[in-house]
């Protein structure tokens, strides 16, 4: 389990962030991923590096495109 990045300072929840999408595993194989769109859907964005990083290891492992989807924001306070 990894940690939340709640509370926590913009480098943390980058590190988070990766962490989380390092964690990632893939059930039925890469094959599906193979020059494959994928829509990532989020609840609520925050810093983006959620995103940002399970984009990248989504493309590493051999997708084309990885577009997001997200349905709030939170204030920006940066």
């Amino acid at each position: 389990m990894t940690s939340r990045s709640a509370n926590k300072s913009l480098d943390d929840k980058r590190a988070t962030a990766a962490a989380h999408a390092a964690a990632l595993t893939w059930t039925s194989g890469t094959d599906a991923l193979k020059g494959a769109t994928i829509l990532l859907v989020d609840d609520v964005f925050t810093s983006c590096f959620q995103f940002q990083h399970v984009a990248l290891r989504l493309r590493a492992t051999g997708a084309a495109d990885v577009r997001g989807l997200v349905l709030a924001r939170v204030p920006w306070s940066g």
